[in-house]
């Protein structure tokens, strides 16, 4: 998610021809005819990684490797898809049914009898079983997060998996777990193999490789249906944003995901027919941090004086990236509007300068002459970090820092931080203010869990592994504790409500802008986009079955 501004566009697109190989390809097919003699559209071109000036051949899922192939999931697919747009609701995928047992430890998966391997082979539940438990031969392979304690398979078609608790959580990572075939990866070291051939249940089949470009065509025998106009898909490297921009703007790519400054003056404006810049909210946040270990951020006055003070209008203005600001609960409302409490639905955070002054005067630290905060003779100077990568985080900390300086005399020092030390610094604890996402996952407890849960915090000094506020307080543990193990849908919204209202009151993070992926399409050639405001799933390339869903419903633009 790296963000820059757009910059000498037409030297940039000179570059983005030699990253693909010079190639002015547009994407038109050769499948046949049409009017005129032009050739059928048949071809999607798109992006599936983040910048990379090329790719490696390596779509071995459990490989230790840090570069792989990009595109796997358009060949390996999960159990279940994730709904993103409502709620995060499971849904059957591979598997045609998933049901727990009452005690909530067992999960039972009926696997769809359709599916097959793209050599042909039939899929079945030895599958799903290798795909779980071969991570756990070596330390060294990339591990799942499933947590079982055993996987059965009583025939072919069903998958039991036991807890030594109760688990219902669990269930959305099976969302992220796409299964891979055992006839095949069974033989293989799959600590050192590459799966240059890789066969999948997928819609794609490889059939061409070069660092510069990946083609796959579209399965006839896909169980999930042949898709309504894409017969191939050019897969296609970005050295980096700006290349990847330019890509979109001379039409060398029809789909990206990129983060885009003033992409409305810069990419939609160009042709407002065809060129589309959509946001869709993840379910989380873009917000602050605050250490609440380290003083002054220990008083709860001064971190609601410092929330209340902050305008996320003024500061989306900075940068546009097509964000909006969210409410403080840090759920955004289109993806969990069911579970927010009424009071926080359609409230989104607002500047309130005169309560924000009257919090700091209740606050046990004062302001000095320097603008800094003080207590028993002692100076709290503040700092606020930001990753110096990401233009839009970098100018809204100059613009956070502005709005407390004038709205409430505090100085906060802006410490830009490159991304590779950064969520270190935070992970121990080094840190006041920090720039991050909040409440994001494949669920809503599960976002609340990873900011929240003590237990997921550590002393200063030591490193937390989610929770970098390092708040700490018993009722909310019991309120996370009891949402974990209730399949009861009014009993999770109370517990939810009863957090929300914590996270308000107390703010141990302060949530500015709803968390978004970032959608570019130019549809001059393919059409059937789906529209945030109509959408029944996120087109995004890196999203499993979203991305699927996605392709198979493009037609040819007419």
């Amino acid at each position: 998610m790296m963000h820059r501004k757009l910059v000498a566009v037409a030297a940039v697109v000179t570059l983005a021809a030699a990253a693909v190989g010079c190639s002015t390809d547009k994407g038109t097919g050769s499948s046949g005819g049409t009017a005129g003699g032009k050739a059928a559209v048949d071809t999607l071109n798109m992006t599936a990684s983040a910048a990379a000036p090329t790719f490696v051949k390596n779509w071995n899922r459990f490989s230790p490797a840090d570069k792989k192939s990009p595109a796997t999931n358009l060949l390996y697919e999960p159990l279940i898809r994730i709904d993103h747009l409502a709620g995060k609701k499971p849904e059957p995928w591979l598997a045609e049914s998933f049901e727990w047992s009452p005690d909530g430890q067992t999960l039972t998966f009926k696997l769809r009898t359709d599916v097959k391997w793209s050599d042909g082979t039939p899929f079945t539940a030895k599958d799903v079983k290798f795909t779980f438990e071969a991570p756990k031969s070596n330390p060294k392979l990339t591990q799942n997060s499933l947590g079982f304690k055993t996987i059965t398979t009583p025939d072919d078609h069903t998958v039991v998996i036991s807890y030594d608790d109760v688990a219902y959580q669990k269930l959305a990572s099976y969302g992220d777990e796409r299964i891979v075939p055992q006839h095949i990866w069974s033989q293989q070291n799959l600590e050192t193999w590459t799966n240059p051939e890789p066969i999948g249940t997928g819609p794609a089949k490889l059939t061409k490789f070069s660092p510069q470009q990946i083609t796959f065509d579209w399965r006839d025998d896909y169980w999930g249906g042949k898709s309504k106009g894409v017969k191939h898909i050019n897969i296609k490297p970005f050295a980096d944003p700006q290349v990847g921009k330019a890509m979109m703007l001379n039409g060398q790519l029809d789909w990206s995901t990129m983060s885009w400054q003033d992409a409305d003056k810069q990419f939609v404006a160009k042709n407002p027919t065809t060129n589309h810049y959509w946001t869709y909210p993840t379910g989380g946040d873009e917000g602050l941090n605050f250490n609440v270990a380290k003083p002054p951020l220990d008083d709860v006055h001064v971190r609601r004086a410092l929330y209340g003070a902050i305008d996320p209008e003024k500061l989306l203005k900075l940068n546009v990236t097509g964000q909006s600001p969210t409410n403080a609960t840090g759920y955004d409302a289109k993806v969990y509007g069911d579970l927010l409490a009424p009071e926080y639905k359609d409230k989104p955070h607002t500047q309130d300068l005169a309560t924000a002054k009257a919090e700091l005067a209740q606050a046990s630290y004062k302001l000095d002459a320097s603008g800094n905060l003080s207590k028993g003779g002692k100076s709290y100077p503040l700092t606020m970090k930001p990753v110096v990568e990401y233009s839009n985080w970098s100018a809204w900390g100059l613009g956070l820092a502005e709005q407390w300086r004038t709205g409430l005399g505090l100085n906060v020092k802006v410490v830009p931080t490159p991304e590779d030390q950064l969520w270190g610094q935070m992970a121990k604890g080094d840190y006041h203010i920090a720039l991050d996402w909040q409440a994001g996952g494949n669920t809503p407890w599960a976002g609340y869990d990873g900011v929240l849960n003590s237990a997921n915090g550590a002393p200063l000094g030591q490193e937390a592994s989610t929770n970098y506020t390092r708040w700490q307080d018993k009722t909310t543990d019991d309120l996370l504790a009891k949402w974990r193990v209730t399949n009861d849908e009014a009993k999770q919204k109370e517990y939810a409500a009863a957090l929300q209202k914590i996270v308000v009151d107390n703010v141990p993070f302060a949530p500015l802008f709803t968390a978004a992926w970032f959608i570019e399409v130019n549809s001059s050639r393919w059409t059937g986009w789906p529209d945030p405001a109509s959408a029944e799933y996120v087109p995004h390339s890196l999203l499993g079955p979203e991305t699927i869903l996605t392709i198979q419903n493009l037609t040819p633009t007419k």
